[in-house]
């Protein structure tokens, strides 16, 4: 029997045995600073005391409880029969926490030594104590009982590590809320983004203004109590609450409220669709000061935390543009266009937040050379406005690269990184060839753009430009059998050109955005045999005094294809990703360790720390079939379909129609997560030939599970009628199979390089995206093991 005995108490912490052996290879996530080993272990069977020093009373039953609903997994726990030992697990706060909700730039650094007799977590505050504990719990989930002896020496990168919540487009109730903060907890993320009010609704009890909730929430909105436990739950946890109240824009639901506050009259009603829309709180009007004074007071009230996001962003001037008050308000104050309102718009709100002791936090489109210098800015627009805010003097976050809402391959997120500088333009010699291009989108307007090739004697290299942005270098640039291919990561995702250029006058292939294959057309512009001409507005750089102005990123999950049933398995366990690239240092890239360690972490979110991404697949499989059915054929053949990436799902139901707050979203697409692993680890096999013998008998065992399982998947379909839109797919991957078959039995074979292209149109026409938003993406996968059979692509 093992007891775990329970001790609060404050002693003086002992001495540790030297570091001997370091490893690189422990899956823990984030990954930290510095690991080294020592010899022997602490077992965790036995009676063990558990001292918390300097660590207040709510932090301290909530650390016990962690460590109780952990060690419960072992067998033999009594935690009731309390008897000493010499055997200790101590966690130590140099100093007691004086408030209980934390702050920016709070250190939550810790040193956690395991030795054989003891168990040492010390920290300079509670919050350290906290990140530490998340490491302790995830080290007895990857050992068990028995923990080596190893010291861990660990710092954030990032003092704002943040996840984004919307609970406007779809409402998220306050379990689901909480639950997200447990898994942020176990990340070491430490800032919840509440998203609260925008078009389709007001989410926040207002005294003041009451009509907001009553009217303009289909009664779905958190009351103050409730807003308030949110915020002492989280703080527990050591994660700070910043609410967004979005001013001037995204103001349908005020409109609906109070439309006497909008610049043009009503009447208004509730806006069901996605999207941006008209209505624009009306700066001319002195009411409309008292009203944001009046809620700026009702959310200092409810959230301690000094930022306050005022949104700011897409504000569409054409309101402004019609009202003759606002008109001749602009006249009055010199405000020659709307840009120049807004800034004056901003600027007086910023100082109604100073009265609040509230500092200003807004999307881009709240920059501006007249607002202080205390104010952030939330990046959606990338890395080059990033780093021209950094350059500015002002305080920064990135949110490009993170959007988590859209399905995405956690590498994309792995390989975003706040201080990331763009990489240098080629400036090798030789023949080269320009073209210019465009890549029609689902929604919105085109992608168009310009990349230069240079084909030296180092290889095929290159530029490119999109949508009139700075100029990037190429990435991954390859040639073979006519078929050009290269890569770069842009705002819609990773983002790959397979390209035919074999005639100048017409641009053939694809554009790959993730998994979702996109048209494009072009033609050749300009040829030469020695360097290309230079183009000008690369990248902007980061200069060193700047670095410290960016203070992290925040993932978001924006809600309009978001809902509580699927919450936990759009966001977990990539997002465990994204807190490392925050946390750990830079030099921490190895994607294979990355999937491997995401991989445990998904196993550990759901049986340690209670989040829902499995059993949310799992529940919504079963609700697509008869009761009491055998769901595994449908989530084998999950392994081998995919989300269709990037927006693409949201610009299919706009085509649709169907783009709007009504949509279901209890199909089989929404019980996707964003990223295949089993895919992952079909692609990482066929990456590891010809050097790892095992890596074809991976491949074929993965195959042959997708084989085995088309009867049974099939049958499932058949007697499903939820499911019978998706038999074609089905179809689909059986021929998919079959072609897998005869490119593995004629690897290295002459005939199968005589029958490549023919392959490779069928994978293709494979790869397009559904009218079910799905993509057969394991075709992606067998393009890649035809390069390979086929031979190696000329570099």
């Amino acid at each position: 029997m093992r007891i775990v005995t329970i001790l609060f108490m404050l002693i003086a912490l002992g001495g540790v045995s030297p570091a001997k052996a370091v490893s690189p290879d422990v899956e823990l996530m984030p990954y930290p600073s510095q690991i080294s080993f020592d010899e022997g272990d602490f077992s965790l069977q036995g009676n063990i005391n558990l001292s918390l020093e300097n660590i207040s009373a709510h932090r301290s039953r909530y650390i016990l409880e962690q460590l109780e609903n952990t060690l419960q997994h072992y067998p033999a726990v009594n935690l009731d029969n309390a008897q000493s030992s010499q055997r200790m697990i101590r966690l130590h706060s140099e100093k007691r926490a004086e408030h209980l909700v934390p702050q920016l730039n709070q250190a939550e650094d810790y040193r956690l030594v395991i030795a054989a007799q003891e168990i040492q977590l010390t920290a300079a505050n509670e919050l350290g104590v906290l990140r530490g504990l998340q490491t302790l719990l995830q080290l007895i989930y990857v050992y068990g009982d028995t923990l080596p002896a190893m010291t861990i020496e660990d710092s954030p990168r990032f003092p704002w590590r943040g996840l984004l919540i919307d609970s406007v487009r779809h409402f998220i109730p306050l379990d689901d809320i909480k639950r997200q903060i447990e898994g942020m907890a176990a990340a070491k993320l430490n800032v919840l983004h509440w998203h609260l009010t925008d078009d389709q609704g007001w989410r926040v009890e207002s005294p003041g203004y009451p009509k907001l909730h009553e009217l303009a929430s289909d009664g779905q909105y958190y009351r103050r109590e409730q807003i308030k436990d949110v915020v002492e739950f989280a703080a527990i946890r050591g994660i700070r609450v910043v609410p967004e109240l979005d001013l001037p824009g995204h103001a349908s639901a005020i409109a609906v409220a109070y439309p006497e506050l909008i610049s043009l009259p009503g009447p208004y009603q509730m806006q069901r669709h996605w999207g941006v829309f008209e209505p624009l709180l009306d700066p001319s009007n002195p009411e409309v000061y008292v009203f944001i004074r009046t809620l700026v007071g009702e959310f200092a009230e409810l959230f301690p935390d000094p930022f306050l996001h005022i949104g700011g962003d897409e504000v569409n001037p054409s309101q402004w543009q019609q009202s003759e008050d606002v008109q001749a308000y602009m006249q009055e104050h010199n405000l020659p266009d709307s840009h120049a309102l807004h800034t004056h718009f901003n600027r007086n709100l910023q100082q109604i937040l100073s009265g609040f002791d509230k500092r200003m936090m807004g999307w881009d489109e709240i920059f501006h050379p007249d607002l202080p210098k205390d104010i952030l800015v939330q990046s959606w627009r990338g890395l080059d406005s990033l780093t021209e805010i950094a350059n500015s003097g002002y305080q920064g976050l990135l949110s490009t690269g993170f959007y988590i809402d859209q399905p995405q391959p956690t590498a994309y997120h792995y390989r975003n990184d706040p201080t990331k500088q763009a990489r240098p333009l080629p400036s090798a010699e030789g023949k080269w060839q320009r073209w210019q291009f465009t890549m029609p989108r689902l929604k919105g307007s085109d992608v168009t753009g310009e990349f230069t090739l240079t084909e030296s004697d180092s290889g095929l290299q290159g530029s490119i430009r999109l949508n009139n942005q700075s100029l990037r270098a190429l990435r991954l640039a390859e040639r073979d059998a006519g078929l050009t291919r290269f890569e770069l990561d842009s705002w819609m995702g990773p983002t790959r050109f397979e390209l035919y250029l074999n005639d100048p006058q017409e641009l053939k292939g694809r554009v790959l955005i993730g998994n979702t294959p996109y048209g494009i057309s072009g033609r050749q512009i300009a040829t030469g045999e020695s360097k290309p001409p230079a183009e000008s507005e690369t990248s902007p750089v980061l200069n060193s005094e700047a670095r410290n102005n960016i203070l992290g990123g925040e993932a978001t999950i924006w809600a309009e294809l978001v809902v509580p049933h699927n919450l936990d398995l759009r966001l977990w366990p990539r997002l465990f990703a994204i807190a490392e690239r925050l946390w750990s240092e830079p030099t921490v890239q190895d994607q294979q360790f990355m999937y491997r360690r995401l991989k445990r972490m998904g196993e550990y979110a759901h049986a340690r720390v209670g989040l829902l991404h499995r059993r949310q697949q799992q529940t919504g499989f079963e609700s697509l079939v008869a009761e009491k059915e055998d769901i595994r054929p449908l989530q084998v053949f999950s392994e081998a379909v995919e989300q269709a990436q990037y927006y693409t799902r949201h610009h299919l139901k706009y085509q649709a129609g169907n783009y709007h707050q009504q949509e279901r979203l209890d199909r089989f697409v929404d019980f996707l997560p964003a990223e295949s692993l089993a895919l992952v680890d079909l692609s990482q096999a066929i990456q590891k030939l010809p050097e790892d013998e095992t890596a074809m008998a991976e491949i074929n065992a993965i195959l042959k599970r997708w084989q085995q399982n088309l009867p049974a998947l099939k049958a499932l379909m058949a007697t499903s009628p939820a499911l019978e839109t998706l038999q074609p797919v089905a179809d689909d991957l059986g021929v998919l199979l079959g072609l897998s078959e005869q490119i593995r039995k004629q690897c290295h074979q002459a005939g199968l390089r005589t029958e490549a292209a023919k392959i490779r149109q069928r994978l293709w026409s494979l790869a397009e995206v559904r009218p079910q938003e799905v993509v057969l993406s394991s075709s992606l996968a067998i393009e890649s093991l035809l390069d390979y059979c086929v031979g190696p692509m000329t570099h």
